[in-house]
């Protein structure tokens, strides 16, 4: 029982050590980084993305305004009192 026990136990850890091992290693089909040159190549693609990051910025302060607002209703509704709370 123990010897086989032991052998399970060294099982486990080899496994353990080349599943690790396997894990660490680096994927060739993820690419690292951006790569140069592409959006000279592309400018149709930096128009957009261009675009795309106004509107995801014009998208963040609307959501930081409506929560905002909505944090001043919720004070005025707890009263005066508890608005140190917040703070």
């Amino acid at each position: 029982m123990r010897l086989r026990s032991l052998f399970l136990l060294i099982a486990g850890v080899m496994i353990g050590l080349k599943v690790a091992a396997k894990l660490r290693e680096d994927d060739p089909e993820v690419l690292h980084g951006p790569q140069r040159g592409r959006s000279e190549q592309r400018p149709a693609l930096r128009l957009v993305s261009t675009q795309v990051q106004r509107l995801t910025d014009a998208a963040t302060g609307k959501s930081l305004d409506a929560i905002r607002r909505l944090r001043g209703e919720i004070r005025e509704r707890l009263g005066e009192d508890d608005a140190a709370a917040w703070n």
